[in-house]
């Protein structure tokens, strides 16, 4: 059934929807399950540790340092400096060893992606702060190996 032939369907279709969502909505466990069941989608990739996070430093330093974050996992790791303008974030990283990559930043109910050229850098512009987490995949995805996923960290 194409929509666009039956417009009073469409609207009818709409009606029902809101009320069913009015009388029987989802259960919050049901849509707290559904979340947690995304995450299996990638249960192959490898988890990157923190090794490093300047925000723990204690020195007393002058203005507002950018913040330097190093993760890594078995012979990979990541490295990024978080800057902050205007309430929002600005993220420059760098994969070691160097290499092409597609990389995903993800926040809840935000995913932004980019790609690390050759040289394994990367760059992430407007982002909200909050938690954050980086995927980071191989360039070509039917080439070998797994990718690389960190833990949660708020920026």
């Amino acid at each position: 059934m194409n929509p666009a032939e039956h417009p009073d369907d469409t609207a009818l279709l709409a009606e029902l929807r809101d009320m069913l969502w009015r009388v029987d909505p989802v259960p919050a466990r049901a849509i707290e399950a559904a979340r947690n069941s995304y995450d299996w989608r990638t249960l192959d990739l490898e988890l990157a540790a923190l090794t490093a996070d300047s925000s723990l430093a204690t020195a007393d330093v002058r203005g507002e340092p950018a913040r330097l974050l190093s993760y890594e996992a078995g012979s990979c790791s990541i490295d990024v400096e978080v800057g902050e303008a205007a309430g929002r974030l600005r993220i420059l990283g760098q994969l070691v060893p160097p290499q092409a990559a597609r990389l995903r930043v993800e926040q809840p109910g935000v995913s932004v992606e980019v790609t690390a050229d050759e040289m394994g850098r990367f760059t992430v512009r407007d982002l909200p702060p909050g938690p954050t987490r980086f995927v980071v995949e191989p360039a070509d995805p039917a080439a070998p190996g797994s990718g690389v996923r960190t833990d949660w960290v708020r920026l």
